[in-house]
Protein backbone atom coordinates (compact mmCIF):
# COMPACT_ATOMS: atom_id res chain seq x y z
CA UNK A 1 0.00 0.00 0.00
CA UNK A 2 1.14 3.33 -0.73
CA UNK A 3 0.45 6.77 -0.07
CA UNK A 4 1.06 9.99 -2.21
CA UNK A 5 0.99 13.40 -2.02
CA UNK A 6 2.42 16.15 -3.99
CA UNK A 7 2.96 19.58 -3.33
CA UNK A 8 5.01 23.45 -4.72
CA UNK A 9 8.33 24.45 -4.00
CA UNK A 10 8.97 28.36 -4.63
CA UNK A 11 11.72 29.38 -2.60
CA UNK A 12 14.53 27.24 -3.15
CA UNK A 13 15.04 24.21 -5.71
CA UNK A 14 18.33 23.50 -4.54
CA UNK A 15 17.11 23.25 -1.02
CA UNK A 16 14.54 19.94 -1.47
CA UNK A 17 16.83 18.58 -3.80
CA UNK A 18 19.46 18.41 -0.99
CA UNK A 19 16.78 17.52 1.41
CA UNK A 20 15.72 14.64 -1.20
CA UNK A 21 19.39 12.99 -1.52
CA UNK A 22 20.29 13.23 2.14
CA UNK A 23 22.78 10.42 2.62
CA UNK A 24 21.87 9.70 5.69
CA UNK A 25 18.16 9.25 5.03
CA UNK A 26 18.39 7.34 1.20
CA UNK A 27 20.65 4.41 2.21
CA UNK A 28 19.70 1.15 2.43
CA UNK A 29 21.37 -2.44 3.43
CA UNK A 30 22.90 -4.09 0.74
CA UNK A 31 24.70 -7.16 -0.41
CA UNK A 32 28.42 -6.41 -0.54
CA UNK A 33 27.86 -7.53 -4.19
CA UNK A 34 25.47 -5.02 -5.39
CA UNK A 35 25.85 -2.06 -7.35
CA UNK A 36 24.21 1.12 -6.73
CA UNK A 37 21.76 2.77 -8.96
CA UNK A 38 23.98 5.78 -10.21
CA UNK A 39 26.37 6.32 -7.88
CA UNK A 40 28.60 3.92 -5.67
CA UNK A 41 29.13 5.97 -2.39
CA UNK A 42 32.71 4.63 -0.19
CA UNK A 43 31.25 4.58 3.22
CA UNK A 44 34.21 2.60 4.49
CA UNK A 45 35.07 5.66 6.34
CA UNK A 46 31.82 5.84 8.09
CA UNK A 47 31.45 2.81 10.61
CA UNK A 48 27.93 3.58 10.98
CA UNK A 49 27.30 3.58 6.87
CA UNK A 50 29.40 0.36 6.12
CA UNK A 51 27.96 -1.89 3.07
CA UNK A 52 25.21 0.53 2.38
CA UNK A 53 23.57 1.76 -0.70
CA UNK A 54 22.03 4.71 -2.11
CA UNK A 55 18.95 4.90 -3.33
CA UNK A 56 18.99 8.31 -5.87
CA UNK A 57 17.98 7.97 -9.70
CA UNK A 58 17.47 10.51 -12.13
CA UNK A 59 14.87 10.46 -15.07
CA UNK A 60 16.21 12.66 -17.38
CA UNK A 61 18.81 14.25 -15.44
CA UNK A 62 21.53 12.87 -13.71
CA UNK A 63 21.29 12.77 -9.88
CA UNK A 64 24.76 13.95 -9.19
CA UNK A 65 23.91 16.82 -10.82
CA UNK A 66 20.38 17.80 -11.34
CA UNK A 67 19.75 21.10 -9.53
CA UNK A 68 22.04 22.50 -12.52
CA UNK A 69 20.39 20.84 -15.00
CA UNK A 70 16.98 21.88 -14.36
CA UNK A 71 18.30 25.23 -13.89
CA UNK A 72 20.06 25.07 -17.75
CA UNK A 73 16.31 24.23 -18.65
CA UNK A 74 14.40 26.90 -17.05
CA UNK A 75 17.00 29.23 -18.08
CA UNK A 76 17.04 28.20 -21.71
CA UNK A 77 13.48 28.73 -21.93
CA UNK A 78 13.61 32.05 -19.81
CA UNK A 79 11.02 30.74 -17.17
CA UNK A 80 13.15 31.10 -13.99
CA UNK A 81 10.28 32.04 -11.59
CA UNK A 82 6.86 31.50 -10.20
CA UNK A 83 6.76 27.73 -9.08
CA UNK A 84 10.57 26.10 -9.39
CA UNK A 85 9.33 22.36 -8.33
CA UNK A 86 6.65 20.26 -7.32
CA UNK A 87 7.88 18.17 -4.28
CA UNK A 88 6.33 14.86 -4.47
CA UNK A 89 6.23 11.93 -1.59
CA UNK A 90 4.88 8.34 -1.80
CA UNK A 91 5.15 6.51 1.47
CA UNK A 92 4.54 2.58 1.37
CA UNK A 93 2.99 0.40 4.45
CA UNK A 94 5.37 -0.44 7.11
CA UNK A 95 7.07 -4.04 6.51
CA UNK A 96 5.64 -4.66 3.34
CA UNK A 97 8.21 -3.68 0.67
CA UNK A 98 12.01 -3.32 1.07
CA UNK A 99 14.09 -0.03 -0.01
CA UNK A 100 15.44 -1.55 -3.80
CA UNK A 101 11.95 -2.51 -4.48
CA UNK A 102 10.37 0.78 -3.41
CA UNK A 103 12.98 2.96 -5.48
CA UNK A 104 12.05 0.88 -8.66
CA UNK A 105 8.71 1.41 -8.33
CA UNK A 106 9.06 5.24 -7.62
CA UNK A 107 11.06 5.23 -10.66
CA UNK A 108 8.35 3.65 -13.02
CA UNK A 109 5.76 6.31 -11.17
CA UNK A 110 8.01 9.06 -12.32
CA UNK A 111 8.58 7.66 -15.62
CA UNK A 112 4.86 7.36 -16.19
CA UNK A 113 3.86 10.56 -14.74
CA UNK A 114 6.24 12.67 -15.96
CA UNK A 115 8.77 10.97 -17.61
CA UNK A 116 7.90 12.18 -21.19
CA UNK A 117 8.55 16.27 -20.74
CA UNK A 118 10.01 16.73 -17.23
CA UNK A 119 13.07 16.38 -15.41
CA UNK A 120 13.03 14.58 -12.24
CA UNK A 121 14.83 13.49 -9.14
CA UNK A 122 13.67 10.08 -7.50
CA UNK A 123 15.09 9.41 -3.66
CA UNK A 124 14.18 6.51 -1.80
CA UNK A 125 13.98 7.70 2.14
CA UNK A 126 14.83 4.79 5.01
CA UNK A 127 13.72 6.95 8.45
CA UNK A 128 14.08 3.83 10.03
CA UNK A 129 13.81 0.00 9.12
CA UNK A 130 9.93 0.19 8.91
CA UNK A 131 9.11 3.47 7.39
CA UNK A 132 9.92 3.61 3.95
CA UNK A 133 8.95 6.33 1.05
CA UNK A 134 9.80 8.26 -1.77
CA UNK A 135 10.34 11.73 -2.51
CA UNK A 136 10.22 13.44 -6.38
CA UNK A 137 11.49 16.81 -7.09
CA UNK A 138 10.21 17.47 -10.21
CA UNK A 139 11.16 20.37 -12.41
CA UNK A 140 7.83 22.85 -13.23
CA UNK A 141 9.19 23.52 -17.13
CA UNK A 142 9.64 21.00 -19.57
CA UNK A 143 12.74 20.17 -21.49
CA UNK A 144 10.49 19.10 -24.88
CA UNK A 145 8.45 22.51 -24.89
CA UNK A 146 9.21 24.96 -22.34
CA UNK A 147 6.04 24.48 -20.97
CA UNK A 148 5.20 24.10 -17.31
CA UNK A 149 3.86 22.17 -14.99
CA UNK A 150 0.88 23.41 -13.09
CA UNK A 151 -0.81 20.82 -10.48
CA UNK A 152 -4.80 20.44 -10.65
CA UNK A 153 -6.99 18.26 -8.34
CA UNK A 154 -6.81 15.39 -11.00
CA UNK A 155 -3.36 15.30 -10.73
CA UNK A 156 -3.35 14.20 -7.05
CA UNK A 157 -6.24 11.31 -8.09
CA UNK A 158 -4.38 10.48 -11.13
CA UNK A 159 -0.71 10.58 -8.93
CA UNK A 160 -2.92 8.11 -6.47
CA UNK A 161 -4.32 5.57 -9.27
CA UNK A 162 -0.82 5.42 -11.03
CA UNK A 163 0.61 4.25 -7.10
CA UNK A 164 -2.34 1.48 -6.64
CA UNK A 165 -1.59 0.48 -10.35
CA UNK A 166 2.34 0.15 -9.70
CA UNK A 167 1.48 -1.32 -5.60
CA UNK A 168 -0.83 -4.25 -7.54
CA UNK A 169 1.80 -4.73 -10.65
CA UNK A 170 4.09 -5.69 -7.66
CA UNK A 171 1.61 -7.60 -5.43
CA UNK A 172 1.31 -5.11 -2.98
CA UNK A 173 -2.15 -4.05 -1.38
CA UNK A 174 -3.95 -0.77 -2.22
CA UNK A 175 -5.21 2.21 -0.40
CA UNK A 176 -8.91 2.43 -0.68
CA UNK A 177 -9.89 5.49 -1.52
CA UNK A 178 -13.35 7.18 0.36
CA UNK A 179 -14.61 8.84 -2.03
CA UNK A 180 -15.08 5.88 -4.36
CA UNK A 181 -17.59 4.59 -1.58
CA UNK A 182 -15.36 0.85 -2.33
CA UNK A 183 -12.11 -0.38 -3.24
CA UNK A 184 -11.76 -2.91 -5.82
CA UNK A 185 -10.86 -6.32 -4.74
CA UNK A 186 -7.46 -7.11 -6.41
CA UNK A 187 -8.89 -10.13 -8.21
CA UNK A 188 -11.61 -7.98 -9.93
CA UNK A 189 -8.87 -5.55 -10.75
CA UNK A 190 -6.35 -7.79 -11.91
CA UNK A 191 -9.11 -9.28 -14.26
CA UNK A 192 -9.79 -5.92 -15.76
CA UNK A 193 -6.00 -5.15 -16.19
CA UNK A 194 -6.08 -8.68 -18.10
CA UNK A 195 -8.77 -8.11 -20.56
CA UNK A 196 -11.50 -10.59 -18.45
CA UNK A 197 -14.88 -9.96 -17.50
CA UNK A 198 -15.79 -9.19 -14.23
CA UNK A 199 -19.66 -9.63 -12.46
CA UNK A 200 -19.48 -5.76 -11.59
CA UNK A 201 -17.71 -4.86 -15.25
CA UNK A 202 -21.12 -6.86 -16.83
CA UNK A 203 -23.76 -4.76 -14.47
CA UNK A 204 -21.91 -1.66 -15.73
CA UNK A 205 -22.18 -2.33 -19.10
CA UNK A 206 -25.97 -3.89 -18.73
CA UNK A 207 -26.47 -0.23 -17.32
CA UNK A 208 -24.98 1.33 -19.87
CA UNK A 209 -26.76 -0.02 -22.03
CA UNK A 210 -30.24 0.69 -20.18
CA UNK A 211 -29.44 4.16 -19.87
CA UNK A 212 -28.81 4.67 -23.25
CA UNK A 213 -32.40 3.87 -24.36
CA UNK A 214 -34.17 5.51 -21.69
CA UNK A 215 -35.85 8.81 -21.61
CA UNK A 216 -37.23 8.01 -17.90
CA UNK A 217 -36.53 6.35 -14.95
CA UNK A 218 -39.39 3.85 -15.66
CA UNK A 219 -37.74 2.28 -19.21
CA UNK A 220 -34.32 2.45 -17.39
CA UNK A 221 -36.06 -0.11 -14.72
CA UNK A 222 -38.20 -2.09 -17.53
CA UNK A 223 -34.96 -2.46 -19.30
CA UNK A 224 -33.06 -3.70 -16.68
CA UNK A 225 -35.24 -6.12 -15.96
CA UNK A 226 -36.45 -7.51 -19.40
CA UNK A 227 -32.00 -8.35 -19.07
CA UNK A 228 -33.14 -10.26 -16.02
CA UNK A 229 -31.62 -8.02 -13.33
CA UNK A 230 -33.88 -7.69 -9.93
CA UNK A 231 -33.92 -4.37 -8.68
CA UNK A 232 -34.26 -3.44 -4.70
CA UNK A 233 -34.93 -0.02 -4.56
CA UNK A 234 -37.98 0.57 -2.09
CA UNK A 235 -38.83 -0.53 1.68
CA UNK A 236 -41.70 -2.07 2.02
CA UNK A 237 -43.57 1.35 3.03
CA UNK A 238 -42.67 2.16 -0.74
CA UNK A 239 -40.00 4.93 0.35
CA UNK A 240 -36.66 5.16 -1.47
CA UNK A 241 -34.16 3.03 -0.19
CA UNK A 242 -31.14 4.80 0.97
CA UNK A 243 -28.64 2.37 -0.85
CA UNK A 244 -30.53 0.81 -3.76
CA UNK A 245 -29.22 -2.65 -5.06
CA UNK A 246 -29.58 -4.98 -7.98
CA UNK A 247 -29.32 -8.97 -8.75
CA UNK A 248 -27.88 -10.14 -11.76
CA UNK A 249 -29.85 -13.10 -13.16
CA UNK A 250 -28.56 -16.48 -11.63
CA UNK A 251 -26.86 -14.52 -8.74
CA UNK A 252 -26.84 -15.34 -5.17
CA UNK A 253 -26.17 -12.29 -3.71
CA UNK A 254 -26.96 -8.20 -4.61
CA UNK A 255 -24.76 -5.06 -5.60
CA UNK A 256 -25.59 -2.05 -4.27
CA UNK A 257 -25.85 0.65 -7.19
CA UNK A 258 -23.08 2.78 -5.92
CA UNK A 259 -20.71 0.17 -5.14
CA UNK A 260 -20.04 -0.09 -8.94
CA UNK A 261 -18.06 2.95 -9.01
CA UNK A 262 -18.18 6.91 -10.20
CA UNK A 263 -21.43 7.59 -12.30
CA UNK A 264 -23.62 4.15 -11.17
CA UNK A 265 -25.41 5.72 -7.75
CA UNK A 266 -28.98 6.41 -8.42
CA UNK A 267 -28.29 10.28 -9.10
CA UNK A 268 -26.50 10.14 -11.56
CA UNK A 269 -28.06 6.95 -13.81
CA UNK A 270 -31.33 9.52 -13.20
CA UNK A 271 -28.92 12.49 -14.48
CA UNK A 272 -27.91 10.17 -17.41
CA UNK A 273 -31.45 9.70 -18.05
CA UNK A 274 -32.38 13.33 -18.24
CA UNK A 275 -29.73 14.20 -20.18
CA UNK A 276 -31.28 11.57 -22.93
CA UNK A 277 -34.39 13.19 -22.39
CA UNK A 278 -32.80 16.65 -23.41
CA UNK A 279 -30.85 15.79 -26.20
CA UNK A 280 -33.34 13.49 -28.14
CA UNK A 281 -34.58 15.27 -31.60
CA UNK A 282 -37.62 16.68 -31.26
CA UNK A 283 -38.20 17.19 -35.15
CA UNK A 284 -37.40 13.24 -36.28
CA UNK A 285 -39.05 13.93 -39.54
CA UNK A 286 -37.20 17.11 -40.69
CA UNK A 287 -34.04 14.80 -39.74
CA UNK A 288 -35.17 12.34 -42.05
CA UNK A 289 -35.26 14.35 -44.81
CA UNK A 290 -31.63 15.93 -44.13
CA UNK A 291 -30.64 12.08 -44.78
CA UNK A 292 -32.52 11.53 -47.45
CA UNK A 293 -31.05 15.27 -49.32
CA UNK A 294 -27.63 13.81 -48.18
CA UNK A 295 -27.74 10.55 -49.84
CA UNK A 296 -29.02 11.79 -53.10
CA UNK A 297 -25.84 14.24 -52.98
CA UNK A 298 -23.46 11.81 -52.14
CA UNK A 299 -24.09 8.26 -53.77
CA UNK A 300 -22.76 5.26 -52.83
CA UNK A 301 -19.58 4.13 -53.08
CA UNK A 302 -17.98 0.76 -54.14
CA UNK A 303 -18.93 -2.10 -52.43
CA UNK A 304 -16.80 -3.26 -49.77
CA UNK A 305 -15.31 -7.07 -49.52
CA UNK A 306 -13.95 -9.09 -46.67
CA UNK A 307 -13.69 -7.79 -43.41
CA UNK A 308 -14.63 -4.45 -43.93
CA UNK A 309 -17.58 -5.45 -45.44
CA UNK A 310 -18.40 -8.06 -42.93
CA UNK A 311 -18.09 -5.08 -39.99
CA UNK A 312 -20.11 -1.99 -41.88
CA UNK A 313 -23.43 -4.76 -41.80
CA UNK A 314 -22.55 -5.74 -38.76
CA UNK A 315 -22.67 -2.09 -37.26
CA UNK A 316 -25.57 -1.05 -39.54
CA UNK A 317 -27.28 -4.04 -37.64
CA UNK A 318 -26.10 -2.69 -34.50
CA UNK A 319 -27.49 0.39 -34.92
CA UNK A 320 -30.87 -0.48 -36.11
CA UNK A 321 -31.11 -2.77 -32.75
CA UNK A 322 -30.11 0.02 -30.83
CA UNK A 323 -33.38 2.05 -31.57
CA UNK A 324 -35.53 -0.77 -30.46
CA UNK A 325 -34.74 -1.41 -26.63
CA UNK A 326 -37.74 -3.63 -26.21
CA UNK A 327 -35.65 -6.52 -28.36
CA UNK A 328 -32.67 -6.60 -26.14
CA UNK A 329 -33.59 -10.11 -24.97
CA UNK A 330 -34.05 -11.41 -28.42
CA UNK A 331 -30.01 -11.05 -28.98
CA UNK A 332 -27.20 -12.77 -27.90
CA UNK A 333 -25.28 -11.86 -24.47
CA UNK A 334 -21.87 -11.22 -27.47
CA UNK A 335 -24.39 -8.49 -29.94
CA UNK A 336 -25.19 -6.69 -26.49
CA UNK A 337 -21.74 -5.97 -24.85
CA UNK A 338 -21.45 -4.86 -28.45
CA UNK A 339 -24.15 -2.41 -28.31
CA UNK A 340 -22.21 -0.74 -25.24
CA UNK A 341 -19.21 -0.36 -27.19
CA UNK A 342 -20.62 0.87 -30.66
CA UNK A 343 -18.69 3.88 -30.40
CA UNK A 344 -16.04 1.51 -30.50
CA UNK A 345 -16.85 -0.48 -33.48
CA UNK A 346 -17.78 2.75 -35.79
CA UNK A 347 -14.34 3.76 -34.71
CA UNK A 348 -12.88 0.36 -36.12
CA UNK A 349 -14.91 0.55 -39.50
CA UNK A 350 -13.85 4.49 -39.83
CA UNK A 351 -10.31 3.09 -39.95
CA UNK A 352 -10.96 0.14 -42.45
CA UNK A 353 -12.03 2.17 -44.47
CA UNK A 354 -9.59 4.97 -43.97
CA UNK A 355 -6.78 2.58 -44.59
CA UNK A 356 -8.12 0.62 -47.64
CA UNK A 357 -7.70 -2.58 -45.14
CA UNK A 358 -10.61 -5.45 -46.82
CA UNK A 359 -9.39 -8.63 -45.46
CA UNK A 360 -7.38 -10.33 -42.46
CA UNK A 361 -3.79 -10.43 -44.22
CA UNK A 362 -4.19 -6.41 -45.22
CA UNK A 363 -4.91 -5.90 -41.44
CA UNK A 364 -1.85 -8.19 -40.70
CA UNK A 365 0.69 -6.69 -43.19
CA UNK A 366 -0.41 -2.80 -41.80
CA UNK A 367 0.22 -3.40 -38.21
CA UNK A 368 3.56 -4.94 -38.99
CA UNK A 369 4.32 -2.29 -41.21
CA UNK A 370 2.89 0.17 -38.63
CA UNK A 371 5.15 -1.92 -35.49
CA UNK A 372 8.31 -1.55 -37.65
CA UNK A 373 7.32 2.25 -38.01
CA UNK A 374 7.21 2.90 -34.16
CA UNK A 375 10.30 1.24 -33.87
CA UNK A 376 12.40 2.96 -36.01
CA UNK A 377 10.64 6.50 -35.24
CA UNK A 378 11.72 5.33 -31.38
CA UNK A 379 15.32 4.96 -32.26
CA UNK A 380 15.27 8.19 -33.95
CA UNK A 381 13.31 9.76 -30.93
CA UNK A 382 15.74 8.45 -28.74
CA UNK A 383 18.45 10.13 -29.84
CA UNK A 384 17.00 13.30 -31.01
CA UNK A 385 16.01 13.57 -27.35
CA UNK A 386 19.92 12.92 -26.20
CA UNK A 387 20.56 15.58 -28.64
CA UNK A 388 18.37 18.39 -26.96
CA UNK A 389 19.75 17.48 -23.72
CA UNK A 390 23.37 18.52 -24.49
CA UNK A 391 22.07 21.35 -26.82
CA UNK A 392 20.12 22.71 -23.84
CA UNK A 393 23.34 22.22 -21.41
CA UNK A 394 25.20 24.17 -24.36
CA UNK A 395 23.69 27.08 -24.21
CA UNK A 396 25.92 29.12 -21.54
CA UNK A 397 24.48 32.68 -23.28
CA UNK A 398 20.22 32.80 -23.24
CA UNK A 399 21.77 35.53 -26.35
CA UNK A 400 23.66 32.61 -27.91
CA UNK A 401 20.71 33.03 -30.91
CA UNK A 402 22.24 29.83 -33.19
CA UNK A 403 22.50 27.59 -29.69
CA UNK A 404 19.15 28.31 -29.11
CA UNK A 405 17.49 27.56 -32.32
CA UNK A 406 19.77 24.75 -32.55
CA UNK A 407 17.82 23.47 -29.57
CA UNK A 408 14.26 24.45 -30.52
CA UNK A 409 14.89 23.08 -33.99
CA UNK A 410 15.67 19.87 -32.32
CA UNK A 411 12.63 20.19 -29.81
CA UNK A 412 10.46 20.45 -32.47
CA UNK A 413 11.57 17.11 -34.26
CA UNK A 414 11.04 15.58 -30.90
CA UNK A 415 7.35 16.56 -30.94
CA UNK A 416 6.90 15.38 -34.10
CA UNK A 417 8.36 11.80 -34.12
CA UNK A 418 5.95 11.81 -30.41
CA UNK A 419 2.91 12.74 -32.32
CA UNK A 420 3.21 9.86 -35.26
CA UNK A 421 4.79 7.52 -32.38
CA UNK A 422 1.29 7.99 -30.85
CA UNK A 423 -0.85 7.57 -33.79
CA UNK A 424 0.36 4.66 -35.23
CA UNK A 425 0.44 2.63 -31.27
CA UNK A 426 -3.38 4.00 -31.38
CA UNK A 427 -3.81 2.33 -34.97
CA UNK A 428 -1.96 -1.06 -33.66
CA UNK A 429 -4.81 -0.81 -30.89
CA UNK A 430 -7.38 -0.41 -33.34
CA UNK A 431 -6.21 -3.59 -35.38
CA UNK A 432 -6.18 -5.94 -32.35
CA UNK A 433 -10.00 -5.28 -31.48
CA UNK A 434 -10.87 -5.74 -35.33
CA UNK A 435 -8.96 -9.01 -35.49
CA UNK A 436 -10.16 -10.44 -31.77
CA UNK A 437 -13.53 -9.28 -32.34
CA UNK A 438 -13.84 -10.47 -36.37
CA UNK A 439 -14.56 -14.10 -35.81
CA UNK A 440 -17.35 -13.15 -33.09
CA UNK A 441 -18.99 -10.98 -35.84
CA UNK A 442 -19.17 -13.68 -38.41
CA UNK A 443 -20.83 -15.95 -36.20
CA UNK A 444 -23.11 -13.23 -34.63
CA UNK A 445 -24.54 -12.66 -38.30
CA UNK A 446 -24.99 -16.04 -39.40
CA UNK A 447 -27.53 -16.46 -36.30
CA UNK A 448 -29.08 -13.43 -37.60
CA UNK A 449 -29.42 -14.47 -40.54
CA UNK A 450 -31.34 -17.92 -39.45
CA UNK A 451 -34.13 -17.64 -40.68
CA UNK A 452 -36.06 -19.31 -37.44
CA UNK A 453 -34.44 -16.22 -36.06
CA UNK A 454 -37.22 -13.80 -34.50
CA UNK A 455 -34.87 -10.81 -34.58
CA UNK A 456 -34.56 -11.08 -38.34
CA UNK A 457 -38.31 -10.44 -38.50
CA UNK A 458 -37.95 -6.84 -36.44
CA UNK A 459 -34.83 -5.98 -38.30
CA UNK A 460 -36.56 -6.39 -41.31
CA UNK A 461 -39.36 -4.31 -40.45
CA UNK A 462 -36.66 -1.36 -39.30
CA UNK A 463 -35.27 -1.49 -42.60
CA UNK A 464 -38.85 -0.93 -43.87
CA UNK A 465 -39.32 1.37 -41.44
CA UNK A 466 -36.08 3.37 -42.87
CA UNK A 467 -36.94 3.18 -46.80
CA UNK A 468 -40.03 4.78 -46.52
Amino acid sequence: MAVTSLWRVKDNIGRVIRYAENEAKTLAPCDSTAETIGEVIDYAARGDATDMQRLVSGINCSPENAKAEMQAVKEFYKKTGGTLAYHGYQSFAEGEISPEQAHEIGKELAERLWGDRHQVLVATHVDKASHIHNHFVINTVSFVDGRKYHRTKQDYLDMQNASDELCMEHGLSVVRHPEEQTGKHYAEWKAEKEGGETIRGKIREDIDRAVGSAVTFRQFCSTMKAMGYELKLYTAKGENLLRPSLRPEGSQRFYRFDSLGKGYGMDSITDRILSNMRSSDPFPEEEKIKAETYRKEHPKHTRAKGIAALYYHYCYMLHIIKESPGSVRKVSQTMREDLVKLEQLDEQTRFLAAKGIETIEDLNSYRDDASGRIEMLEAERKELRNGLRSAVRAIKDPKDLEAVSRAEGIRSLVNQKTEEIAALRKNIKICGRIEARASLISEEMEALQKPDNPENKQLDRRREVRKR
